[in-house]
């Protein structure tokens, strides 16, 4: 049997070191050789060393990192490290490297500028607008084929989605529905009480329900409870390559993945914000007692500041807060990288994407009703 090993005999009467390199060198036997010849080079510094490879029989790839490592090792008072006998097959790998293009020293990380991290934000925002774009214009094909009857919609999918998004989330709308209404009634009360205008706090309480808080207060709710579990749902799905299988089987991801659950998301929010408005409206006038605000009076006062298309904008906003949201997070779920860190990056940036873009819509609403 072979053995593996790195040998030094003494100098046949010359100052060169020589290290016998002998028998099979491989990833399992390299450890010892490369130990015993790099001892072989601290001790001898100032000598030149022969590595002699004439009774070398085979060599992997690690055995030639470690002839490329013993002759690219730089010596401190200039004595050189020179390999013999080599076998052309294995000093043809060895030879294909320059140790010089080792041995740069590594360049300094240029620091950006305010205005180049600035170009590259904006960049990168714009590249994600256009591949949303593509995403939206996907949707809306898939949608239209499905109205114009050559598509099928899984409304088993969508009934699912709809319970879990929806029925699922009620009680957490109707808490915070109902303490946005208490918080409003009581910070409003307490200044209209200073100019003894207090029924007009509720003006201020069915106004900002039923036009703003209530919608938006539940989008974002919705955002952080099913954005987020969109965008796990079809990262993992993109994960595990099942994505990819239903695209083997001829089958439209956004047909069937995305489409129900942009459904379900634009059907069940504004029944949700019907909710928040409710029980927030409620809150308001639980709080109203408090200063002398009968419910007969509430209601009345209610009736004469809202009007029917405060309600009917309350809606719509909802409306296109749920599309937004579930397009988001679908289109994060379906740009995930690999691996499991990417499902958590692509979860938290479709929590933040979309919180972000309900504010942007609220403002859009806002400019265009007022």
């Amino acid at each position: 049997m072979t053995t593996n090993s790195a040998t030094t005999p003494p100098p046949p009467g010359g100052d060169a070191v020589p290290i016998v390199l002998q028998g099979r060198i491989t990833a399992y036997t390299a450890g010892p050789v490369w130990q015993a010849a790099l001892d072989t080079l601290a001790n001898n510094r100032d000598r030149p060393v022969i590595l002699d490879a004439s009774r070398l029989e085979h060599i992997d790839d690690v055995g030639i990192a470690l002839l490329f490592d013993l002759a690219r090792l730089e010596r401190a008072s200039g004595p050189t490290v020179e390999v013999r006998d080599l076998e052309p097959r294995f000093a043809a790998l060895v030879a294909a490297y320059d140790p010089k293009d080792f041995a740069r020293p590594p360049t300094a990380r240029k620091r950006s500028g305010f205005f180049e991290q600035l170009g590259r934000a904006t960049a990168g925002q714009l590249a994600y607008a256009q591949e949303m774009l593509e995403f939206l214009k996907a949707c809306a094909a898939a949608a239209w084929r499905v109205l114009r009857g050559r598509g099928t919609s899984r409304w088993g999918e969508i009934l699912d989605v709809a319970t879990e998004a929806g029925a699922n989330a009620v009680a957490i709308v109707l808490l915070v529905g109902f303490l946005m209404g208490v918080i409003i009634a009581f910070e409003i009360g307490l200044v209209a009480q200073e100019f003894g205008a207090v029924i007009f706090v509720v003006n201020g309480v069915g106004v900002a329900m039923l036009r703003e808080l209530g919608p938006l207060m539940t989008a974002i709710v919705f955002a952080g409870r099913t954005g987020a579990a969109f965008a796990a749902q079809i990262g993992t799905q993109k994960v595990n390559e099942e994505v990819n299988a239903i695209v083997t089987f001829g089958l439209s991801p956004i047909q069937f993945l995305v489409l129900p659950r942009l459904i379900a998301s634009a059907l069940m929010l504004p029944l949700l914000a019907i909710l928040a408005d409710v029980v927030g409206v409620f809150g308001g006038a639980l709080v109203m007692l408090g200063f002398k605000i009968s419910f007969v009076q509430f209601y009345n006062q209610l009736l004469g500041a809202v009007t029917a298309w405060d309600f009917v904008l309350g809606i719509l906003k909802a409306a296109v807060y749920g599309l937004a949201i579930a397009a988001i997070g679908c289109q994060r779920g379906l740009a995930t990288g690999a691996g499991a860190t990417s499902v958590g990056l692509s979860t938290t940036s479709a929590v933040v994407t979309s919180i972000v873009m309900i504010v942007v819509i609220d403002g859009v609403f806002t400019i265009f009703t007022s």
